[in-house]
């Protein structure tokens, strides 16, 4: 029963626990498991886009970040067929299975549903995009797709009422000042991939996980002093019990991906407490959910297994297991880029020939994870080391993408992701060198630079 308190020395049930809710072996909400024949199997995806809202004046120069309550006024409806969910931060459900949430700094976020192959999806993101920015161009709005906001000069205060998010805030500000920057000032580009049938789910999520600092690297997008990601520095120093890579994973203790996530779970410090009655507390740096286990609460008593179930949406690895595979490593993209790592990860992680050879060429480096991201997030790949080991990992991704099935890829999404590594990753840049260069000319520019389509003065009385 999910209300009875869980065993501290019955760990086969935690970790089963853990593998149904994470690793599940049937079809899940946010995508089927792909098939096994051939070679390419062609799976499922998703996206999930983070843009600031950002007012510009009548110049195309920007000002501020709008409040929530004002673009939800401006958006109403933000697309023909959407319908609002209920609560105080309520969703858009849009027709075809996508939402429309917000973040607690305000920035707007975009889930498609799961389409078959990287095509439907990024259909879906450019014509929702291209509906926001009809709407809200005219009232002089526009949404920036980066990974942090280097154009108004600070985030704003936390804006969602939901008890989640206030406990978050509390909870993150005992360890320091990332958690306020992280939840209102940074966007990504999560990718969403199939797990693969049970034979191929472990090969899967280890790659993913070995290719995740590659990504942040390649695909940094957030230039700030002396980095070129400042949301991945953000994540890298916000709570190292939660985010990361598992340490059985690091250093191959298991190869059992439920274990490794159990033992991260375990080891990772309590960050919200909800129970019916408590609707949602925070937690306490340097308590943990072993600790909980083993020891109980003074007011909450022991944990159970819907409390180890929540505890597991705290956690935020680089690689989210959540039925799929939730890739966090990329910045948020303008819509000129953002084909290229949907692109390249699916044809890596779909394809098993591209899967093994990139596996055999990042295996050697998995218990330099944690370094690897390190650098990724401040040198991207003006590192020798990280910009060989990309141009060979997507030499072979690029290849895979070529196998997928036909209709899986968008047109001329082949020829975009190697126009990509030319013009960046094989010169040791990343569109943060670009953006890091627009500022150099302006905030206009800058703004132009990750604003769908480029900002204009045109805009009612």
């Amino acid at each position: 029963m999910t209300g009875e308190c869980l065993d501290p020395r019955d760990l086969d049930q935690i970790r089963q626990i853990v593998a149904d809710t994470c690793f599940p072996t049937g079809p899940v909400a946010a995508g089927l498991q792909t098939s096994t024949g051939g070679t390419s199997t062609g799976g499922h995806v998703g996206i999930e886009l983070e843009a600031f809202p950002i007012r510009v004046a009548a110049d195309a120069t920007p000002t501020e970040r709008i409040p929530i309550h004002e673009l939800r006024h401006l958006l109403e409806p933000p697309a023909p067929g959407a319908r609002a969910g209920p609560g105080p931060d309520a969703a858009w459900h849009l027709d075809g299975g996508g939402t429309l949430t917000f973040e607690p700094g305000g920035q707007l976020e975009h889930s498609t549903a799961a389409h078959l192959g990287p095509a439907g999806a990024l259909a879906e993101v450019d014509a929702v995009a291209a509906t926001l920015a009809a709407t809200l161009q005219p009232h002089g709005v526009v949404l920036a797709a980066a990974g942090v906001d280097v154009w108004t000069g600070g985030a704003p205060a936390q804006q969602l009422a939901s008890p989640r998010y206030p406990a978050m805030a509390a909870y993150l500000a005992e360890r320091g000042p990332y958690g306020a920057v992280m939840m209102r000032d940074t966007c990504a580009l999560q990718i969403n991939l199939d797990l693969g049938p049970p034979a191929e789910s472990g090969e899967r999520w280890l790659v993913a996980n070995l290719v995740a600092p590659i990504a942040c690297a390649t695909f940094a997008a957030s230039p700030g002093s002396g980095v070129a990601s400042g949301r991945a520095v953000a994540w890298q120093r916000l709570d190292p019990t939660r985010t990361g890579f598992p340490p059985g994973l690091v250093d191959g203790s298991s190869d059992d991906p439920a274990g490794q996530l159990t033992e991260a779970a375990l080891a990772a410090d309590v960050l919200l407490l909800r129970r019916p009655a408590l609707r949602c507390q925070p937690g306490r740096p340097g308590w943990t959910f072993a600790d909980w286990l083993r020891d109980g609460h003074p007011e909450h008593g022991r944990a159970t297994a819907d409390d180890l179930r929540y505890h597991l949406t705290t956690l935020f690895l680089e690689v989210r297991p959540r039925g799929f595979l939730e890739v966090r490593a990329v910045d948020a993209l303008p819509a000129r880029l953002r084909a290229v790592p949907v692109v390249l990860l699916a044809g890596l992680l779909d394809d098993a020939r591209a899967r093994a050879q990139v596996r055999a060429v990042l295996e050697p480096h998995r218990p330099r994870l944690p370094d690897l991201w390190a650098r990724a997030a401040t040198a991207a790949v003006a590192d020798p080391e990280l910009c060989a080991l990309a141009v060979e990992t997507w030499s072979f991704a690029l290849a895979g993408a070529g196998r997928l099935p036909a209709g899986h890829l968008p047109p001329g999404a082949l020829a975009q992701a190697e126009a990509f590594l030319d013009r960046f990753t094989m010169r040791g840049r990343c569109p943060a060198d670009e953006l890091r260069d627009a500022l150099a000319a302006g905030p206009a520019p800058a703004l132009a630079w990750a604003a769908q389509p480029v900002p204009t003065s045109t805009r009612t009385p």
